[in-house]
């Protein structure tokens, strides 16, 4: 038996499948189809559509001096009717060279210190329908109005106050709130600048905060203002609470010299929440947990003495003293003459 190649297999297979009695059909379907498809995009074309069209904006020829304080928005949709054949010229011809609008600042320049350029639907519609054919219709575009504002250079360098909350989780406490960077050049009209203290961070919360934090956040927006940089950082340093437990000493006061008191246990353990960083800071001196004569008089006879701090340090918290109750004793002492 004589073996047939692989690809004079490959081949036939290929000429039965395109010019066999079976496929003799779906190629004459496929003609019809592509005949039918080129008359419907035929039809289309000339038939009249509306398309929507993003046309950049640019600001060309800005003095050194300048600076611009609020600036064009960075394109305009328009929507625009013509024929389908004009459009589809108009978006080939778009991918090769985008559509855009440069608007000369000098036409516009009036020459002071600082202003605010309105140019109104009239003159965008004006520069717009440069970009297309004669016969292309504008329908509407938004913005229908520029805006921008300028001014000469006039600036002032303004500290940054945060406008906002910072809280940490139960377990945790804020041990530092700082702003980078703390000041900001602010460009602005004479008028508005002159009346500036500060700048101020757009609201903001920080809540449940657990670990050392550092968020960006935008300054206001306030019309007619520039700030650089426009952003600035929150830095939050966190500490964690920790327990800690002291024995603590109970103390009689206003005792009258032959007198004393005795506790038993002398000593009882002082348990409370502090400041991982104050962990070391805080001994037994620093809490006073006393009584006085006078309460002792008052207390029932065969009664324990219930104890509770005088004072306690800063930064101290969820005290508990243990045990709550202590027996004691007033003891005479004897007195030299």
């Amino acid at each position: 038996m004589q073996l047939i190649p692989k690809s004079k297999r490959t081949y036939k297979q290929g000429k039965d499948l395109l010019f066999g009695d079976k496929s003799h059909e779906l190629l004459v379907f496929l003609f019809f189809l592509a005949v039918s498809f080129g008359f419907w995009l035929l039809q289309a074309l000339n038939d009249t559509f509306d398309h929507e069209v993003q046309v950049s904006l640019q600001l060309s020829d800005i003095p050194s001096d300048v600076v611009l304080i609020d600036s064009l928005p960075p394109s305009v949709s328009v929507t625009v009717r013509d024929r389908g054949l004009t459009l589809a010229r108009h978006n080939i011809s778009n991918i090769f060279r985008r559509s855009r609008i440069s608007i000369d600042f000098s036409k516009y320049d009036n020459g002071a210190d600082d202003a605010e350029i309105i140019i109104s639907p009239y003159d965008l519609q004006r520069l717009l329908s440069r970009l297309f054919a004669a016969s292309t219709h504008i329908q509407s575009f938004r913005p229908d109005t520029l805006r921008f504002a300028y001014n000469r250079g006039r600036s002032r360098t303004l500290p940054v106050r945060l406008s906002g909350s910072v809280r940490a989780s139960r377990q945790n406490y804020i041990q530092s709130v700082s702003v980078e960077p703390d000041s900001v050049h602010v460009f602005a009209p004479a008028t508005v600048l002159d009346t500036m203290n500060a700048v101020y961070t757009e609201p903001f919360v920080l809540d449940e905060l657990s670990e050392p934090t550092r968020r960006q956040m935008m300054l206001r927006k306030q019309k007619l203002i520039k700030y650089d940089p426009a952003k600035v950082d929150i830095i939050v340093g966190v500490g964690y609470y920790t327990e800690k437990t002291i024995q603590a000493p109970v103390i009689g006061l206003n005792f009258p010299a032959e007198k004393r008191l005795r506790t038993f246990p002398a000593q009882v353990a002082v348990t409370f929440r502090v400041e991982s960083g104050r962990y070391h800071q805080i001994s037994a001196e620093d809490f006073v947990l006393a009584t006085t004569y006078e309460d002792l008089l008052l207390n029932p006879e065969n009664s324990k003495l219930p104890l509770r701090l005088k004072s306690t340090p800063e930064g101290v918290s969820d005290v508990r003293i243990s045990p709550s109750e202590v027996d004691y004793l007033i003891e005479q002492v004897d007195t030299p003459f």
